[in-house]
């Protein structure tokens, strides 16, 4: 039996295109990812990784399937648990809305017992609210500050 699987949902006023660009280019993903590069060709097959902001290699993948603009599918490793585990998966899916885009991010596959689970469940909500404000007002603390 798998652990229940993380499921984001929230709508960005922006185009699939600005957002593709935000989930893949690394000095914009650095923005929002707690100042980490993840980088890869994004091309099915291909490798990607996640460096913190000090170089360490902290978690790697491979690109499942990429379609740019609306769907990008990865496997997630973490390497720097303390035990280690299978790797999971990561899916960002986006669905053009009338005047915004659907951002749905799923991270699935993890074994019944995870510490990667609980780890990335307290990191997505997070990484999600600076993508929204960054494509929104160009700021990744804005939303934050405003639910304060």
């Amino acid at each position: 039996m798998s652990a229940p699987n993380l499921v984001y949902v929230t709508t960005i006023r922006t185009t699939a295109d600005q957002l593709w660009k935000a989930l893949t280019d690394p000095d914009f993903i650095r923005q929002y990812w707690f100042g980490r590069r993840n980088t890869s060709t994004w091309k099915e097959g291909d490798a990607i990784e996640s460096r913190s902001p000090e170089g360490e290699l902290e978690w790697q993948g491979k690109i499942l399937k990429s379609i740019p603009g609306q769907e990008v599918i990865f496997t997630f490793e973490s390497l720097n648990m303390e035990k280690a585990e299978p790797p999971s998966r990561v899916t960002f899916k986006i669905e053009p809305m009338a005047e915004a885009v659907q951002l749905t991010i799923i991270h699935d596959e993890f074994p019944e017992v995870s510490a990667v689970r609980d780890r990335v469940s307290n990191g997505w909500p997070s990484i999600i609210e600076g993508i929204k404000g960054l494509l929104e007002t160009g700021d990744a603390q804005a939303l934050k500050s405003s639910c304060s």
